[in-house]
């Protein structure tokens, strides 16, 4: 068991107890939720690419744009799942109705290949043109793009509720204790993440490419059955921390007081009382930045019926300190968050699945050939590797060399990650500029279903990239929002990272969108055309690269302009006991 703590956290800190509570939570709703929905929602963001160019017979760039608005929605909606679970529902409701809406998507996803008059037309042989098959008819396409809805939803409650879900299970620890605990349990949910999105990626997309996409999509609804069941069945096991409606309504007060009181004066120092501090003699004095707000917790008096001066400290009329510098620190992430879209949209680029299916994708001598989805493989895997190394030993190593207990704050990691942002972005262009020459000297130009001479492990360096982007500035962002946020807040701190994807997805949706109607004016082929070898991807990756480098100097401009509101405390002068004596 020694061995097994020491694993766990790199120490010997923790009881046999300790341990089976922590392996409890880390293997509890919390982690086989998201473990699932993520299997099925990344499986579906990999290869339905495919499945509408294949199957529903859809070009390359209107595929793109549906996935586009899929991911943003599966991002996006996190953020309203976190303020029902925060402010009405609770984590433990919202889970389960979302686990219910996503398995209703699974199904009707099924159902697309199941059922005669959702089934898309089949065209024969592959390698005919595609412009000789008829386009989905509205049913189908509706059916397919409400399933895509479901899922999306499925993803928005489980997201951002699972990691807090299980950080209230340790409500009842305190101490070093619960820290060492919380990080263990953090490393780990990283890991679980990559370790399902590595499932996804291979095995389910694999049985998608290799078995047809009905045995593909049923394993998918088999295993949203499954996670929905277990929700059921372990409902009584876990700790149900009650939703609190006061955080939210506390900052909505703060904003209206502090418009209402806006011609105020701010107090001199050492006029007496200035500002609420409910309770005990300590004064709190809020913090300089973002000083309009401090209006809020001005105490005013007014004259009551029998003409005594009172203190107005209605909650509608002033608010404590501490409600203003919750806002202040909610409001101060804002810019950071912002900072970090630029670099996520290389990693939202489907394109590079389209690339694989042109290349060889045989593995080595063998015959095994890689599905043209699990390309992301490398991303994964560099992701969960380095996540799970890195807090258990490398960072250990580091900290012995540096003497130093933080080896890199948030915002550095942040900062890296978008660095690697910029080179897999590199990457991309130069390895897309090298395979279009290789299709045009084989003749390829105008086969968009050729094979080109080049393996598809070309495209390993770019996902590389992209991994460790994740593993720096996807985790600094969850980090950094976590430790800045209140902790009543814990749903929407999970939920900035999503909604940072989703509007990277819908930038990304505009830059194709403008990319191809801005280059293929008069006539012409453009930039994005169905028939990769004829168009310029490497200039779009090349694009996305400016933006990441564009995106990086901002962030910087935020990092020197962020500082955490920290109020200026004061202790109230007690009055002599020897006076009256």
């Amino acid at each position: 068991m020694l061995g097994l703590s020491y694993f766990i956290d790199g120490t010997n800190f923790f009881s046999y107890n300790d341990i089976n509570e922590l392996l409890n939570c880390m293997f509890s709703l919390s982690s086989v939720s998201e473990g699932c929905e993520r299997i099925v929602n990344t499986a579906v963001s990999a290869n339905i690419i495919i499945y509408m160019t294949k199957e529903y017979h859809m070009g390359a760039a209107p595929s793109t744009v549906i996935v586009f608005a899929y991911q943003a929605a599966t991002n996006f909606l996190p953020i309203f799942g976190a303020i029902l679970s925060d402010a009405l529902w609770g984590r433990f409701l919202t889970i389960s109705l979302t686990l219910f809406a996503c398995t209703i998507g699974a199904v009707l996803m099924w159902l697309t290949t199941m059922v005669q008059t959702l089934v898309a037309e089949d065209c024969g042989n592959e390698d005919q043109n595609s412009q000789c098959c008829h386009s989905p008819t509205t049913l189908q396409l509706f059916v397919l793009l409400t399933s895509l809805v479901f899922l999306s939803i499925g993803a928005s409650g489980v997201r951002p509720c699972s990691l807090p879900f299980g950080v209230d299970q340790f409500a009842h620890w305190s101490g070093t204790r619960k820290d060492r605990a919380l990080k263990v349990l953090f490393s780990w949910y990283y890991v679980s993440m990559g370790g399902s999105a590595i499932i996804s990626i291979t095995l389910i997309v694999y049985l998608q490419d290799k078995l047809g996409w009905k045995i593909g999509f049923a394993i998918s609804v088999a295993i949203m059955a499954l996670a929905t069941f277990l929700n059921i069945v372990t409902s009584p096991l876990y700790i149900k921390v009650k939703p609190q409606k006061s955080t939210w309504l506390s900052l909505v007060q703060v904003i209206f007081v502090a418009i209402r009181n806006r011609h105020i004066q701010f107090p001199e120092v050492g006029s007496g009382l200035q500002y609420h501090n409910p309770g005990g003699l300590e004064v709190v004095v809020p913090s300089r930045k973002m000083r309009f707000l401090n209006r809020a917790c001005v105490l005013r008096v007014h004259t009551d019926r029998s003409n005594t001066e009172v203190l107005n400290d209605n909650s509608w009329n002033v608010c404590t300190v501490d409600q203003v510098e919750d806002l202040k620190r909610t409001l101060s992430v804002i810019p950071m968050w912002s900072a970090m879209i630029t670099s996520l949209l290389i990693q939202q680029a489907s394109f590079r699945v389209l690339q694989a299916d042109t290349m060889d994708r045989r593995v080595g001598t063998t015959k095994f050939q890689m599905p043209a989805g699990s390309i992301a493989i490398f991303e994964v895997i560099t992701f969960t590797l380095w996540s799970g190394c890195f807090d258990r030993f490398m960072l250990l190593v580091v900290q012995k060399i540096t003497g130093r207990e933080q080896v890199l704050s948030h915002k550095q990691k942040m900062g890296i990650g978008v660095l690697f942002s910029i080179a897999s972005a590199l990457a991309a262009s130069a390895v897309e500029a090298f395979r279009r020459k290789q299709a045009i000297r084989q003749g390829l130009e105008n086969n968009i279903y050729g094979v080109v001479n080049m393996s598809a492990l070309w495209l390993a360096p770019q996902c590389v990239f992209a991994g460790l982007a994740s593993a720096f500035g996807s985790i600094g962002q969850m980090e950094f929002y976590y430790a800045e946020l209140p902790k009543t807040m814990s749903s929407l701190a999970m939920a900035l990272l999503p909604l940072a994807t989703g509007v990277a997805n819908i930038a990304g949706t505009m830059i194709v969108k403008l990319i191809k109607v801005i280059t293929a004016r008069g006539g012409r082929i453009g930039w994005l055309p169905d028939n990769l070898n004829q168009g310029h991807y490497d200039y779009y990756y090349f694009l996305l690269a400016l933006l990441s480098m564009a995106g990086f100097i901002y962030f910087v401009a935020c990092c020197y302009w962020f500082e955490e509101p920290a109020p200026i405390q004061l202790v109230e002068p007690q009055e002599d006991e020897t006076d009256g004596i």
